[in-house]
């Protein structure tokens, strides 16, 4: 697997929140960030019903495919101070080729979310370094908690060690400019029972 980098975020819940993680250009990015949130705030992309909700657990892209998914649950960590899920979300077929790895925080601090990200061309999966992430949490009426991320992609990670991507998907020829990430939570917090991701490419709406 290639190199990964991961970005976090702190989101106390049940209140909506974002936060923007320190980076260079602290200032401007953060302005980006937030404008980015609010414009795309009432979401609506394939894999979510008409109220925004993810029907399941599916992929799509700008260029308007609509993909299958492989998610994995990773072993989840707990302590006396906290509990992390973890998942790998890979395309399977029919949309852009986009690889996440994420953990989910529940501690005293709040609610965190880590994500590391890649995607595919070539035939290999290529690390991106993350920018400025925007993020939203609500309660919904049967007691499930709709978390939604917006990650800004920087740029790729130049890495001599390189992962064959092996699925039916549709590789890029430069890295997406961001990947919204809208997933449901159960009332624990300590499964996911849904997720849908949009893949925003470089020249895409």
């Amino acid at each position: 697997m290639a190199a990964e980098v991961a970005n976090s975020v702190k989101v106390k819940s049940p209140v909506s929140k974002v936060e923007i993680l320190p980076t260079s250009e602290f200032k401007e990015k953060e302005v980006i960030a937030k404008q980015q949130f609010v414009k795309s705030k009432a979401l609506n992309f394939p894999g979510l019903d008409s109220l925004g909700i993810p029907t399941g657990f599916t992929v799509a892209d700008s260029s308007g495919n609509t993909g299958s998914v492989f998610f994995f649950e990773r072993p989840t960590i707990s302590n006396e101070t906290e509990f992390t899920i973890g998942q790998i979300f890979k395309t399977e077929m029919g949309a852009a080729n986009i690889l996440i790895s994420q953990a989910l925080t529940t501690d005293s601090a709040g609610f965190s979310f880590r994500p590391t990200i890649s995607f595919s061309r070539g035939g290999y999966w290529i690390p991106l370094n993350l920018g400025p992430i925007a993020t939203d949490v609500s309660r919904l009426s049967e007691g499930n908690y709709l978390f939604t991320a917006y990650v800004a992609v920087e740029s790729e990670i130049e890495s001599p060690i390189r992962a064959m991507s092996s699925s039916n998907g549709r590789d890029l020829l430069a890295p997406p400019k961001q990947v919204i990430i809208r997933l449901v939570m159960n009332p624990s917090k300590t499964r996911v029972l849904s997720q849908a991701v949009l893949v925003v490419e470089r020249g895409g709406k």
